[in-house]
């Protein structure tokens, strides 16, 4: 994969499988509020855009138009941590699930660009990207709480060790 390619992951909501009563039949209205209780949870893609996260999904925020957009991991089981780059072009959003991924979107086109595979087993507690740009570290949850840095350009693991004992 060439440095200026994008993956065919678009941002959208998928189709979710039938249950009892179809989550088909419904419409996502709203979140109200953010999870002020995880660290981290509030950035800013530009000088008027902040990013965080809600429940099982993330929004932005304009803090001028007040324009509010809600968005589901790709994985929808969630989303673990968010993190955005040095240069706001770019932001991570590490999920929640069986292997859950890492993925990075370009800022404000939201085309997925990279993905970061087999981090952690089950979530992500939180992502950054160091403050060159060049490397983004991951560290998971329970039960392996695997912390990863990765040459998130290229989508490989530089290093990966247990973050305690």
């Amino acid at each position: 994969m060439g440095v200026d390619d994008f993956y065919d992951k678009q941002h959208c909501d998928k189709e979710i499988e039938d249950s009892k009563i179809s989550r088909r039949n419904t419409k996502f209205y709203s979140v109200l509020g953010q999870s002020s209780a995880r660290h981290y949870n509030i950035h800013f893609l530009e000088d008027d855009i902040i990013i965080f996260i809600v429940g099982n999904k993330y929004q932005t925020y304009n803090l001028t138009t007040q324009e509010l957009t809600t968005y589901d991991g790709l994985d929808t089981d969630g989303v673990g941590s968010i993190s955005v780059h040095p240069t706001r072009q770019y932001f991570a959003v590490a999920e929640r699930g069986d292997y859950p991924n890492t993925y990075v979107y370009e800022w404000p086109s939201l085309k997925t660009y990279r993905i970061m595979r087999k981090g952690t087993e089950r979530a992500y507690a939180h992502t950054e990207f160091a403050p060159s740009g060049t490397k983004l570290v991951t560290l998971g949850s329970f039960p392996d709480f695997n912390l990863t840095v990765w040459d998130w350009v290229n989508e490989r693991v530089i290093l990966k060790c247990k973050a305690f004992g």
